[in-house]
């Protein structure tokens, strides 16, 4: 643990050198675009639109390692749609968007930017980073004004011509019978990451925007555009921002110095803090909290009856833009959007998540498990209480009380040959949810936990200190019988995407096979001269399939190779 410390005293030494100054001076520099690859041009309401980040550095062309986090906007001609997030590892994520089954029928922009583009004076949310898509809802009448222009003549897409552009190679069947299970090899001779999608051709149009390829060519002429220093890259995760409300003017110096932390019950990874500035402000640095959860707000150290809280703050810019050129309807695109709408629905009744590949992410490291002395307590509900669990059972943890306020302390090692009971608060957590009046844990029913996990080690979680961990882990994971005080909230949080992969395929193969995109994976990547085979199960229905690789290799080139696959 001295080590840890050590390590600690000296990355806080480097962040006041002069070259981390540099450093910091060179990355609020860099100038990032975004660009998404998706499935497809054209949905139904309802589908799920799959996503492929490539951000970039325009400097060199290459995929760029600032920001941890790109932000994602659906807009029509009516104002915003939907919001997502993409949690960026080296400048590629992936990840999937259920679109509202009640999305009206138009044509949509869709917008990336990072919190490093908010730092130019005049980011263009329209630029090279946006994408045309149209959606089609199958049930509804309803369109977007001014989002669709109704036509006589025939609107029709053949096939996309098959194309290879950039170093990659491709070896796909030509024909395969519905149902086949097929397999895809890539094969470069440089290091390359690309997406990778089969797709149904069924006549609906593509959409008329630039290629990987043409957006990388498009860079040079972002230029180096007016920066400032309002936005602090997100360059672990997302910086949450929020403040804190409900609090009477007159008592706000009060507030000043004390600690509001936001957790996710069920995960004691996703803990942060941040100390509340003169203003009644927040700032938390998370590593990027995955998923639609929610999160617990609050504030540590004031008075019970208080009614303040702490409010987060939306991320999204959400700007006015001007309304993307409206999508082309004609009767000519009834059937093949009845068909689409069919396999929606199919896909939505009977896929399941089996049909999704979760693929690695980078998660707090707050948490070493190697590290965690875990103790069961199925085995020992002949302890009635709490206090009993500690003195009895536990070693590594006590209780001591002083004028009626209980502190839970642990048992901390420093790298000596003594452990000791460290003097500070240790952080005491019920399902991963900080609870800082330490009565209630030791009240607490000890039939209700299942175990004890403890990290006898000194923590910082932001710029608070604790002497040690400890998580009371529930049987129903979800804070059973605890009352929290007045400042705290639940509120609905929109985390990044989880990436995943659609492989579509399971071992039972027991539901109707309707699928339109049989395969899409968003981060692949390929070493030089080692193939990659990637394995496809096709719909059991004949048609035309087109697979798509876009990506680009390690030095910036593109590459873009598509063939059709004939099923019959």
């Amino acid at each position: 643990m001295k080590k840890t410390l050590t390590l600690l005293l000296l990355t806080m030494a480097l962040c006041l050198s002069p070259l981390a100054a540099r450093a910091q001076e060179t990355a609020a520099r860099t100038v990032e675009r975004t660009y998404i690859a998706t499935d497809r041009d054209f949905y139904i309401a309802g589908d799920n639109l799959w996503c492929s980040a490539f951000c970039v550095n325009v400097a060199t062309g290459r995929l760029s390692d600032l920001s941890s986090v790109v932000y994602l906007e659906l807009h029509s001609a009516s104002g915003v749609a939907l919001t997502a997030k993409i949690a960026l590892d080296e400048g590629r994520g992936g990840g999937c968007i259920a679109l509202p089954p009640s999305l009206p029928t138009g044509s949509y922009r869709l917008i990336a930017y990072t919190a490093q583009n908010r730092n130019e004076a005049d980011y263009d949310f329209t630029g090279i980073a946006a994408k045309t898509l149209s959606i089609c809802n199958a049930f509804s009448r309803e369109r977007v004004e001014g989002g669709v222009e109704v036509v006589s003549e025939a609107v029709h897409a053949a096939p996309l011509p098959g194309c290879e552009e950039g170093p990659l190679l491709l070896f796909a069947p030509a024909e395969a019978a519905p149902g086949e299970k097929i397999t895809l090899t890539l094969n470069v001779p440089e290091d390359a990451t690309v997406s990778v999608s089969v797709c149904h051709e069924d006549g609906l149009p593509h959409g008329d925007n630039a290629s990987l390829g043409g957006f990388l060519a498009a860079l040079p002429a972002v230029g180096s555009p007016r920066m400032g220093t309002d936005y602090t890259p997100e360059y672990e995760g997302e910086i949450i921002h929020g403040h804190i409300a409900g609090f009477s003017p007159e008592k706000k110096e009060s507030l000043i110095g004390k600690f509001a932390f936001i957790s996710a019950p069920g995960n004691k990874a996703d803990i942060y803090c941040s100390e509340i500035d003169t203003s009644g402000r927040l700032t938390f640095y998370t590593g990027n909290i995955y998923g639609r959860k929610e999160l617990i707000t609050e504030i540590e150290g004031i008075d019970t009856l208080e009614n303040c809280h702490v409010e987060l703050e939306s991320p999204f810019v959400e700007p006015a833009l001007p309304a993307p050129a409206p999508m082309r309807l004609s009767a000519s695109m009834s059937e093949a959007v009845s068909a689409r709408a069919m396999a929606m629905q199919i896909e939505r009744r009977f896929a399941s998540d089996t049909l999704l590949e979760y693929l690695p992410r980078r998660d707090n490291l707050l948490f070493e498990e190697s590290l965690r002395r875990s103790y069961h307590l199925d085995d020992y509900t002949r302890f009635p209480v709490m206090r009993e669990v500690f003195i009895e059972f536990i070693p590594e943890l006590r209780a001591r009380e002083n004028e009626g306020v209980r502190d839970i302390q642990v048992r901390v090692e420093d790298g000596g040959s003594d452990p000791r009971f460290y003097r500070r608060t240790s952080l005491t957590l019920l399902d991963g949810v900080p609870v800082f009046d330490q009565n209630k844990i030791y009240n607490y029913d000890p039939a209700l936990v299942e175990n004890i996990d403890i990290y006898p080690y000194i923590y910082f979680v932001g710029k608070r200190e604790f002497g040690g961990i400890v998580n009371f882990v529930t049987y129903k994971r979800n804070l059973p019988s605890i009352r929290f005080s007045g400042n705290v909230r639940v509120v609905n949080y929109q985390g990044v995407l989880y990436p995943t992969a659609y492989t579509c395929e399971t071992a039972s193969g027991d539901y109707p096979d309707y699928r339109q995109t049989a395969f899409w994976h968003p981060l692949v990547s390929v070493r030089a001269g080692k193939p990659a085979p990637l394995t496809c199960k096709l719909p059991g229905y004949a048609g035309t399939f087109t697979v798509t690789v876009e990506g680009m290799t390690a030095a910036g080139a593109p590459i873009l190779v598509r063939k059709q696959i004939s099923v019959r």
